[in-house]
């Protein structure tokens, strides 16, 4: 009978695999425009820092804040990794933030912002956003 053995290597590999699908699932929200979705990648004390403005510190907040800015128009971005950073139940992310953003009349700006993502480990084994602070490279 053959062992089944995991190793650091593998749950290394699996959380990685798991950020990278919760970064792409965050891009696909804020494309579509779903502050619910979106909101709902955050842990529940997490803590949000947009660039320009005071910190969100409460799940009402961030979900207004996600209303708040699609209610201004559609962004098409993508979310790419620079470094990702796994520490046990803790991990982060460097990550580039390039698209267009289309306000409510139709003209469209381009996107260039940086963002340091701190996610952690909930109790059910899912990883969440814990703290999302970002500013923009223009």
């Amino acid at each position: 009978m053959a062992s089944c053995q995991t190793t650091v290597e593998d749950t290394a590999s699996a959380d990685t695999a798991a950020i990278m699908q919760l970064i792409e699932t965050t891009a696909a929200m804020n494309n579509a425009g779903d502050a619910t979705g979106w909101a709902g990648l955050f842990a529940e004390d997490a803590v949000y820092m947009p660039g320009g403005q005071a910190a969100v510190t409460t799940p009402e907040g961030i979900l207004e804040m996600g209303r708040l800015g699609f209610s201004h128009g559609t962004t098409d971005i993508i979310i790419t990794p620079d470094e990702i950073i796994i520490l046990g139940d803790w991990a982060f992310a460097r990550n580039a933030v390039t698209g267009t953003f289309r306000d409510n009349d139709g003209e469209s700006f381009p996107l260039d912002l940086k963002q340091i993502v701190i996610y952690q480990r909930q109790a059910d084994g899912k990883w969440k956003i814990a703290r999302l602070i970002g500013n923009s490279n223009q």
